[in-house]
């Protein structure tokens, strides 16, 4: 019998009932929700914040303009970070015993099986943080936009907040319902500029933010020069390749620590197919691009 991803789920005691009803109303018609939880009780599920924070500062101290370039080794260029304006961390899994249990947060993983549907592999965990005075994004959405509303959603993106959330720190800002528009925010004209349904996520330290790749969204100008660092978890329908290709990046040591669910949700098993690093290479292009979204249909 086939491992699943519901096998997986069950392994780590997640169902059904693990995203409240309102959760789910609110993915389903605003295309995000917040889930709050404060230290001691992240700390229970074995989520040391503070520890995560300190790691987290270590790496950028350690790492610098050369963060966040894991994925795009080949692109990186020599003193500029792969995101103008804002500082970045790629591959965390690989680097700190303490992200483990990140990856699988209960209602991250169950937000991403409710709405991709299918079966699910993690694509990433990374860091973003806005430089002081920079760190404005235009709108965007993180994936091909839907053709109609029939098409699956591929893609869940979960924030973990270190730092309390603020219009004056850079804070990410929505527009509720624009999961359902079917396009680009640029299609409809909109940049940089505000738009009149937009709303800040203003939220404190220990609040997770999930929602659909397809939301128009955008990351603010950090105004105060403060620290806005969140970890950014990406479940992926399982067909569609991952940013990381854990199953090379992986170190051995820690692998061997993982559960049969974790390797599962990680595709680091001696069954899971190797990730396509020809076609990874060239994912942008426009024929590829459309090409594999074709082929992750069937």
């Amino acid at each position: 019998m086939n491992y699943s991803t519901i096998d997986a789920l069950k392994e780590l005691n997640i169902s059904e009932s693990t995203l409240s009803e309102e959760n789910k109303n609110d993915l389903l018609e605003k295309g995000y929700c917040l889930i709050f939880r404060n230290t001691n009780e992240w700390k229970s599920m074995g989520i040391d914040l503070d520890l995560i924070s300190n790691v987290i500062d270590k790496l950028i101290e350690k790492e610098g303009w050369r963060g966040g370039w894991d994925n795009i080794k080949e692109k990186m260029v020599e003193g500029k970070h792969p995101e103008e304006g804002a500082q970045r961390l790629n591959n965390l899994l690989s680097k700190h015993e303490c992200f483990r249990k990140v990856f699988t947060i209960p209602e991250a993983l169950a937000a991403s099986k409710f709405l991709i549907k299918k079966d699910i592999a993690l694509s990433q965990l990374i860091l973003r943080m806005p430089l002081p005075g920079k760190g404005d994004q235009p709108w965007h959405v993180d994936w091909i936009p839907r053709k109609k509303k029939t098409d699956p959603v591929r893609s869940i993106l979960t924030s973990l907040l270190l730092d309390d959330y603020s219009i004056e720190n850079g804070t990410t800002r929505v527009v509720p319902g624009s999961h359902k528009l079917l396009k680009q925010p640029s299609e409809d004209g909109y940049f940089f500029q505000d738009h009149p349904n937009q709303k800040y996520i203003e939220a404190p330290r220990g609040t997770l933010l999930i929602y659909d790749v397809n939301l128009w969204h955008r990351g603010s100008k950090c105004l105060n020069g403060k620290k806005r660092r969140h970890l950014n978890i990406n479940y992926r329908d399982r067909k569609v390749w991952q940013q990381i290709n854990f199953k090379k990046e992986m170190p051995e040591d820690f692998a061997e620590k993982l559960s049969e669910a974790e390797k599962y949700l990680l595709k680091i098993r001696k069954e899971d197919p190797e990730r396509n690093d020809f076609l990874f290479k060239y994912r942008n292009i426009f024929l590829v691009k459309n090409y594999m979204n074709f082929i992750w249909s069937f």
